[in-house]
This record gives C-alpha cells, structure tokens and sequence, in this order.
C-alpha cells in the first residue's frame, strides 16, 4: 500500500493565534513557531474593546481567554496545550520529548511554571510593576520574597538541575522554557531588582536562554514589553 506523501510545513496554511504580542503565554507560542519555520499569524485581540467576548470568538473557546489557536478549523485554548498540540502535529521532539521521563520533567516544569511561578513572579512582581495589578503592600513583598527563597527558587533549580541544564530541557530548550521566557523576559526588563532577578543562579538561566533563543531580539523587542 503506498503511504500518503506528508505536506511540508511550508505548504500547510498557517496557524492562526488570537491574542496580544505582549502576552507572556503568546510569547512561547511565537517562539516555538518561529524557531521551527512553522507559518503562524498573530491575530490581534482587543480585550480592552471586547473582541474576546464575541459570537465568534465563543464559538472558538468559551473561556474567552488568550491565547487561542485556529488551526484550520480546530481550535484550542490554553498555551502550553496549544504549544504540546504544534510539537506533537511537527514532530518537534526536541522541544517536547517522547522519552516518557524527559516528557514527565517538561510537563512537571509546565505545571510548576503555571501554578507557582507565574502566581508569585508574574502577579506579585511583574503585574504590579506595570499596572496589571494594584500595588504590593510591604508585608506582601516581603511575604513573595519569602516564598521565592524558601519554595520556589529551590524547586525550579532542583529541575534544573536533574535535567542536567543549562536548560530545563538539558542542553537544549524545550517548551518548558519557552514558557518561562514569557515571563522572564519581561520580568527582567521591568523588575530588575526583584528578588528573582537579583539570584545569580535565575540570572544566568535566563541570560544563557535568552542567547540560546535566535529570535529573541525580534520577538522580545523592548517596545512590546508593556
């Protein structure tokens, strides 16, 4: 029986992305399409003006959150879900692997990236430093830089490290980083006297990622950071 000749990437029509080019959760997506010569099309989405409460976009994703993929008629919401369904569609096994114990340390990294780092880092530092947020009293700063020395610097090193680094993904990035960098990037920009950017060890993940990425200057360009 003849197999079916697969379609290069080149002919496939591109991935639509609803959001905005400052999301940290569309960030990775754009990185990860990018880096890949996958065809993607950032739609912008005007939250402030409704366009994620629309007829059309419910139909997508009742949520009415961004990111939100169109992928030729199949959508998606979520952006590590959407990133899990372009690597498994392209056969980026680099970026998540089909080895079940490296896929279990990129999908753990992908978890503690949701349900950690981004409620301390990103609504208790960076939010607030840009007016996404009310300010921080100094009992919860205080009480955020607690967390990040005791908990939650000791636990992403500690992924770090059993990957083997410099990346969560070992020595090269995979799409648990490409979350991070979401974040990072601005966090850095914004917040560089937080006390995640001032750990040495954070540091220097995040500069050795930022250089690894090609198109970082492109995508992280400093006008896009809010």
């Amino acid at each position: 029986r003849r197999q079916a000749a697969s379609i290069p990437i080149s002919a496939m029509a591109p991935i639509k992305i609803y959001g905005l080019a400052i999301s940290g959760n569309v960030i990775p997506i754009e990185f990860l399409c990018k880096g890949n010569g996958i065809e993607m099309e950032l739609v912008n989405t005007d939250l402030m003006a409704g366009a994620h409460k629309t007829p059309e976009f419910l139909k997508m994703n009742p949520m009415h959150c961004i990111p939100t993929m169109d992928d030729e008629g199949f959508t998606l919401w979520e952006s590590k879900a959407i990133m899990r369904y372009i690597c498994n569609k392209h056969g980026l096994d680099s970026w998540y692997p089909k080895d079940v114990q490296k896929r279990a340390l990129c999908d753990l990294a992908l978890d503690f990236h949701s349900n950690t780092f981004v409620k301390l880092a990103g609504y208790k530092i960076l939010y607030p430093a840009v007016g996404f947020a009310g300010p921080v009293t100094d009992e919860e700063k205080a009480a955020a830089e607690k967390q990040w020395t005791e908990d939650v610097w000791p636990a992403f090193e500690h992924i770090l490290k059993r990957s083997g680094g410099p990346f969560l993904g070992g020595e090269q990035p995979n799409i648990a980083d490409l979350a991070f960098i979401g974040y990072t990037g601005p966090l850095f920009n914004k917040c560089g006297d937080c006390v995640a950017c001032k750990t040495d060890g954070f540091r220097a993940y995040f500069e050795a990622l930022k250089a690894k990425l090609a198109n970082y200057s492109e995508i992280m360009a400093p006008e896009t950071f809010y």
